[in-house]
């Protein structure tokens, strides 16, 4: 399958979000290029941020939402 080139009008379509919102998430978060004052995302790039492997994840350390403290 042969990888394509996204607009931000495509991603905020998929994302069901705004331009503005798209445009956002995707200077922030996913690797892009410009095509004259353009932005485009690789189809990829996009999935590998939206759905990145279980591998990559970093796991957090549980912390109690809530501490008991004795008093005496």
């Amino acid at each position: 399958m042969k990888d394509r080139y996204l607009t931000v009008s495509e991603v905020a379509e998929l994302l069901k979000v705004s331009y503005d919102t798209a445009l956002n998430f995707v200077k922030d978060k996913v690797e892009y290029v410009t095509v004259g004052r353009q932005y485009r995302v690789l189809e990829s790039k996009l999935n590998e941020v939206l759905y990145p492997s279980k591998s990559v994840k970093k796991k957090l350390k549980q912390r109690p939402v809530y501490q008991i403290v004795e008093r005496r």
